[in-house]
């Protein structure tokens, strides 16, 4: 353990509740309870408007928009593609680490999971390949179900998950989802090069 770091007990006890989840009810379970909390909690945002694009893309930097608020400051790339630098999870992870050594070996049940085909990761736009750790079936449902609480120009507006890279370079891509937006597998996996996740957000007609 790094001598002089300070942890976290809330990062570890969050990731070892998980754990614990999964033993005793399982990873199907778990994951539906982590996308449900995370989909409570957006419902808790307050609803925010915005006249364009642009104008949402501004409020990343001032930290009031939505999105930012729960994530960090990501990156856009144009026409409504962004990349997020940093997984908002990589702080709880490495306090984990610094106790445990690793992360527990059934996590990844978690991610298996969530990458299914499924009712509700479909309606939310993420999943379906995106996932690279059980944390996503936490992050990308928080920031898709804040669909609900943004608009663009008086419209409702659509947030997709493309992709997704794990602490060790691997890239998850959701070809379901990249291909309801003008952007190609290829664009998704360049985003990620600099990125830990990938997503893009269309204006609903």
């Amino acid at each position: 353990m790094s001598e002089n770091k300070i942890l976290d007990i809330a990062h570890i006890s969050f990731l070892d509740i998980i754990r614990a989840s999964i033993v005793q009810l399982g990873a199907a379970a778990t994951k539906g309870m982590l996308i449900r909390n995370a989909m409570g909690a957006a419902e808790n945002i307050p609803k925010v408007s915005f006249d364009t694009l642009d104008d949402f893309v501004a409020s990343i930097e001032s930290a009031e928009n939505p999105i930012t608020r729960i994530e960090g400051k990501a990156v856009h790339y144009g026409k409504g593609l962004f990349g997020l630098p940093k997984c908002p999870f990589a702080g709880s992870i490495g306090d984990y680490k610094e106790v445990y050594g690793g992360l527990p070996e059934d996590y990844h049940k978690i991610t298996d999971d969530y990458n299914k085909e499924g009712k509700v990761t479909e309606q939310l736009r993420v999943g379906h390949g995106a996932g690279v750790s059980p944390f996503c079936a936490v992050h990308q449902p928080l920031r898709a179900a804040l669909k609900d609480r943004i608009s663009i120009g008086g419209k409702p507006i659509t947030i997709l998950q493309l992709g997704c890279k794990s602490g060790g370079g691997e890239k998850g891509l959701a070809e379901q989802w990249i291909k309801e937006t003008e952007f190609s597998a290829d664009d998704v996996r360049k985003v990620l090069d600099d990125n830990m996740c990938c997503y893009a957000i269309k204006v609903d007609a």
